[in-house]
């Protein structure tokens, strides 16, 4: 009798666990739909990467078969001996530069000091032991050698090379273990993988948090992530007041709606809240106005102007290039690289700074651009190009200063394998060719008047890099003829705005449209009044997502009254709604909150949030699901028991506070309880409680970098 009343009281403890944990059954039922869309976005953009890397695999394999035949172009060697014989002087040294060319990159990738783990990835990666556990016992030792990139000390000991390629780190079997504990880095947003001349544009220009910053053309987003991470480095997320000095952004901008997309995927990772996304050609980018005045236009702090060129400094990643070189790429994009850095320079406040930028070796597409910029908007004094090799002293990145004359060429008609001398705009052979050739491509006789030997340039046999080439112009002032500014450059590139499409969304204030959502969230999680909910935004008129975005993306994005701006993204995740099936239920979690953005609403929580020690937090994340009772906490299986299912946030702290310690009634209470935080938080996960178990909802990329951190054992075996 007893064993039947047990086996009946089990029964229907079984019920009751499987009605009361529809909610966390539902939330999960919710996501799945979803996590399949995401895996075939995913799976179309990983498609996308394996065909252009299989395509340079393909190349590199011709390359090893028949080397000679293959990385040879005799319009390239004599165009660029002609170009860069002051640097080249003998045909020594200019094989120096093509011998590098034909080898392939070194794995380069930067440590983001803005991110938590920071200090215990890196020292990871060097130690020796942990290093060969990787490799095991037939990997050859991998050294780590320190790139120091400048003599910025914030920059030492973040750069690092490794001696071997990327595609040998990533189709190596021995590599393998090493491979993934590099991609957990990259994919949790710890490292960033990016050749090292790149990361200099960026790193020069010295970024505030203050800042208003554009990226004109920042797809893949490598360099908009170094902005970003320069930006949040020093951000106190504990301290509420944070928020109201978060006044800069970074404005990314792609003018290709898919590139676009792939770049708010890549810099999610990094869980900023002061990041737009934007999709416009660079040289149409809409002017915003702060007030009806003209003067009052919204003007940036600091613009990287990194424009589409014909890449030839990067055959080393494209080894293609050597069969499909040609003069007329560059020809192509002199006018159009004209037209991005003219629209950057009109909207860079005065005292900002432009960084120009290509991966060309070709002056066409760099010293004559400057040039023209600076002769057409530089007669008074207005633009300054900035001298910046200091900065490269006693490292091993070597800057060479611009050339102040080159030569033009050109295919011959009869003979494409041969290259005819343009003299000037009175050749006979310009003027068979001036729908291409534009005027602005000839050194003209002003062209010392300019400083470009103020130019840098970087070659691939220096320091084992690509080639590139950056300038770095200051507007000392504004223009004095404010008709010459306006009808130069504000009218021709204004963009009339775009009519939007079904997909894409507008930018909705989630405290102006969707008031009840705000005051449910608010009445949920215990959040406190001060919590800055003007800086919520969705993109959905059903409210599906909601983002933080910090106070210098809120107020640009307001100054877009006539929406003109085609906006992909901004802020980071904050809540995602869950799906409800039984209206009825009074209990169910409408929003759960999101790993992304947890750590700016930390503060302001005062509700379903749940401290434990180190041992317990670790547990959790091992487990990933755990149920109450295998809970060793008796307090916190209490608490868990007696809260209704739905998000919360678990918090690893140095010392748990007892329940009578913790109180938010008045201001007085609220400083001591944000002072216990900052004194005593070490991490926090969001899971969700359902009427018997709690269950991790963060997703594999903060997984595997927690994992990393609490030392649980046998990840890198396990994660395929």
């Amino acid at each position: 009798m007893e064993n039947e009343e047990k086996l009946i009281g089990k029964k229907r403890e079984k019920e009751k666990d499987k009605n009361e944990g529809k909610e966390g059954e539902t939330q999960n039922e919710s996501n799945k739909k979803e996590k399949k869309q995401k895996k075939s976005k995913k799976s179309k953009r990983k498609e996308k990467t394996e065909k252009n890397e299989k395509k340079n695999e393909i190349a590199w394999q011709q390359i090893a078969n028949q080397p000679e035949k293959v990385l040879k172009n005799e319009k390239f060697e004599f165009y660029y001996k002609n170009q860069l014989s002051q640097f080249f002087p003998t045909p020594e040294k200019f094989e120096e530069l093509l011998s590098k060319l034909r080898e392939k990159l070194p794995c380069v990738f930067r440590i983001s000091k803005a991110h938590f783990f920071h200090e215990g990835y890196k020292k990871m990666l060097l130690d020796d032991l942990y290093i060969k556990s990787l490799l095991g016992d037939q990997a050859n030792l991998i050294k780590i050698e320190l790139k120091n990139l400048t003599s910025f000390k914030e920059w030492l000991n973040l750069v690092y090379n490794i001696n071997i390629n990327r595609m040998e780190l990533k189709k190596n079997d021995l590599l393998k273990n090493f491979h993934k504990f590099v991609q957990f880095g990259v994919d949790g947003g710890v490292i960033s993988r990016q050749e090292a001349v790149s990361m200099i544009p960026p790193m020069l220009m010295q970024t505030l948090s203050t800042d208003k910053i554009f990226d004109m053309c920042a797809a893949p987003g490598s360099k908009t992530a170094q902005f970003l991470e320069t930006v949040y480095e020093k951000y106190d997320f504990l301290d509420k007041k944070q928020y109201l000095k978060d006044t800069g952004f970074v404005l990314a901008n792609d003018n290709n709606h898919q590139r676009a997309y792939m770049m708010v995927h890549q810099l999610k990772r990094l869980n900023t809240a002061g990041m737009v996304v934007i999709c416009h050609d660079a040289q149409l980018f809409p002017t915003l106005y702060q007030s009806n005045t003209y003067n009052d236009r919204l003007l940036f702090d600091k613009i990287l102007a990194d424009v589409p060129c014909s890449s030839d400094a990067v055959m080393r990643k494209l080894p293609m290039k050597w069969k499909k070189w040609s003069t007329k790429e560059g020809y192509s994009l002199h006018k159009l690289q004209i037209s991005i850095l003219k629209r950057g320079i009109n909207l860079l406040k005065e005292g900002g700074v432009i960084s120009y930028s290509t991966c060309s070796l070709n002056p066409i597409e760099n010293e004559a651009v400057v040039a023209e910029i600076m002769r057409s908007y530089s007669k008074n004094g207005e633009l300054e190009i900035l001298d910046v090799k200091y900065a490269f002293k006693n490292t091993d990145i070597i800057p060479h200063q611009g050339l102040n004359d080159w030569k033009v060429m050109i295919e011959d008609k009869n003979d494409k394998n041969k290259l005819n001398i343009i003299k000037d705009i009175n050749d006979p052979l310009y003027l068979e060719n001036k729908s291409l050739i534009s005027p602005s491509c000839f050194p003209q006789e002003d062209i010392k008047n300019f400083g470009l030997e103020k130019c840098n340039r970087f070659f691939p046999n220096d320091s084992d890099t690509s080639g590139f080439f950056i300038t770095l112009i200051k507007k000392v002032k504004n223009f004095k003829n404010e008709d010459v500014d306006k009808d130069r450059i504000v009218k021709p590139n204004i963009s009339e705005p775009k009519k939007k499409k079904d997909e894409e969304r507008d930018v909705l204030f989630v405290n102006e449209k969707f008031k009840d959502k705000i005051n449910w969230i608010k009445n949920y999680y215990g959040i406190e009044d001060d919590f800055p909910f003007d800086q919520l935004v969705t993109f959905s008129n059903i409210c599906k997502k909601i983002n933080f975005a910090s106070k210098g993306v809120i107020d640009l994005l307001k100054l877009d009254n006539e929406h003109k701006l085609m906006v992909e993204n901004a802020g980071v995740k904050l809540f995602k709604a869950n799906k409800q099936k039984n209206e009825k239920n009074t209990d169910f979690c409408l929003y759960r909150v999101c790993q992304d953005g947890l750590m700016y609403l930390l503060p302001f929580m005062h509700k379903r949030i749940y401290f434990v020690d180190e041992k317990m937090f670790a547990e959790i994340l091992r487990k990933k699901e755990i149920n109450h009772n295998d809970i060793n906490d008796e307090e916190l299986k209490l608490q868990l028991k007696k809260d209704t299912p739905g998000s919360i946030v678990v918090v690893n702290v140095k010392c748990k506070p007892n329940n009578d310690e913790i109180k938010y009634g008045n201001e007085k209470e609220r400083e001591e309880y944000n002072n216990y935080l900052k004194n005593n938080y070490i991490d926090a996960i969001c899971c969700h409680n359902a009427t018997t178990r709690i269950t991790t909802m963060i997703n594999k990329e903060h997984q595997h970098i927690f994992e990393l951190k609490y030392k649980i054992e046998n990840i890198l075996d396990n994660k395929k």
